[in-house]
């Protein structure tokens, strides 16, 4: 063989070592729906959003929802609004019989303020959604770190997440048996159309 051919092999394997270690880049780079997921509960842990996400964790968390389930939010809270126009002469004032002392991301009451979050296993869903699963745990203090006692109580939710413009995104939160207050498993945004016709309220 000839230097030019030695050559001209030299410069084809170093191509094709270059297209493979690029085309390993890529796929090590290729977005994932558990990526979503874990920036969702780096926001959720840092910012403990109760209710419907308002000010600076709305500003965080926003971006990582789907349209339908930013869309859920917002009627919720127009839903509220309708209530309390309707009960706008009541003394004293009452608030809305919303979700306001709830994790929405988490869980109900103690299960509201989480301390920590594991992304766990994706499953793909017949409709071309996701399910990660997410392991949580709380010292259930409050926020209060001198009501801690040190004990972590764990439970398990899900993300189900999808493909939208390109992207992925959180399109609800699934609550396993226990977790909103419900005795068997229920996704977030079918709880939040609870008392509420649309916008408008059907709670007394």
């Amino acid at each position: 063989m000839d230097s030019a051919a030695a050559i001209a092999n030299i410069s084809c394997a170093l191509l094709l070592l270059q297209l493979a270690a690029y085309s390993g880049q890529s796929a090590a780079q290729e977005p994932l729906p558990a990526d979503v997921v874990q920036k969702l509960y780096h926001e959720v842990v840092a910012r403990h959003p109760l209710g419907v996400p308002y000010g600076a964790a709305k500003t965080a968390i926003w971006p990582l929802l789907s349209k339908r389930l930013i869309k859920v939010f917002e009627t919720r809270n127009v839903c509220d609004q309708d209530w309390g126009s309707k009960h706008r002469n009541v003394n004293p004032p009452l608030k809305a019989p919303g979700f306001y002392e709830d994790g929405l991301f988490s869980g109900s009451n103690e299960r509201g303020e989480i301390n920590g979050a594991e992304v766990g296993a994706t499953k793909a869903q017949a409709d071309g959604s996701y399910l990660v699963y997410v392991n949580v745990w709380s010292y259930f203090d409050g926020g209060d770190p001198s009501l801690r006692s040190g004990q972590k109580h764990r439970w398990r939710i899900a993300a189900r997440v999808i493909s939208e413009d390109g992207q992925f995104a959180i399109d609800d939160i699934l609550g396993f048996k226990g977790v909103f207050d419900y005795d068997k498993s229920v996704y977030m945004s079918k709880m939040l159309t609870s008392g509420c016709k649309g916008s408008h309220s059907i709670v007394n």
